[in-house]
């Protein structure tokens, strides 16, 4: 099935600023520009540019025309609410911000997921966009009777699942709630968001596939640089 033209022009604008093409401050080609590279009426230039502004990476300003405000990055969401075997749910690389081995009650992402004296690791990274700037805050506990060396994988490019899978802990299942939320001072920091600004967060769940818990993972996503997509396959 064909793309709608607007649909068309909207992810070749977004591959030109991913790509770095475009910069922030670089102004856009014009309507009309557009309407002749794309053979196409106002209308979809102008659909195009008002869904570009809606995720931030573009703004009009009067008399310089519509310019790159972001470069952000767009995942799925539907990767994002299950358990990814083959790689990470959002593209880029990560900083490891710390680790930790903590008793599952004194952690606020799992005293309810765990029994009270399960140890269990704590991992905290951001994943940095191509300018090396935070776009998702992740903070991840996992039990670590189920996977006890998992600390000693590469953290900076670990996917969980996939590692949950390498070692024999098949039929994952993930539940998620998707709740607006503001920072603490030192996520908002690493996001470099001032406290006052809304964020998505996402708190996903894994569970063996006989109701064991896995590991309960938090992000935080920056709400400018990157954006949550749905693709629905219409018949």
């Amino acid at each position: 099935m064909a793309r709608a033209k607007h649909v068309e022009i909207r992810e070749w604008i977004e591959s030109e600023i991913h790509s770095g093409r475009l910069v922030v401050g670089d102004r856009l080609p014009s309507e009309r520009v557009l309407m002749e590279r794309f053979d196409v009426s106002r209308n979809p230039v102008q659909t195009a540019m008002s869904k570009l502004v809606e995720t931030g990476l573009v703004q009009r300003r009067r008399g310089s025309g519509t310019i790159v405000a972001s470069t952000g990055l767009r995942s799925s969401l539907m990767r994002l609410l299950h358990a990814s075997t083959d790689g990470p749910e959002v593209e880029g690389l990560h900083r490891v911000v710390g680790t930790r081995v903590i008793a599952a009650e004194k952690h606020p992402l799992a005293l309810d997921l765990f029994p009270v004296g399960t140890p269990v690791a704590e991992l905290v990274r951001v994943k940095l966009d191509s300018s090396s700037r935070g776009i998702v805050v992740e903070r991840c506990v996992l039990d670590l009777s189920v996977a006890p060396n998992i600390l000693n994988e590469d953290l900076a490019v670990l996917t969980t699942a996939v590692y949950y899978t390498s070692i024999g802990i098949a039929q994952l299942r993930a539940s998620s709630i998707l709740s607006a939320t503001l920072l603490d001072e030192p996520d908002a920091e690493r996001l470099d968001l001032d406290l006052t600004t809304p964020v998505v967060r996402q708190v996903r769940t894994l569970h063996t596939g006989n109701g064991q818990p896995v590991e309960r993972l938090e992000m935080l996503f920056h709400p400018t640089k990157l954006t949550l997509e749905v693709t629905q396959i219409e018949h």
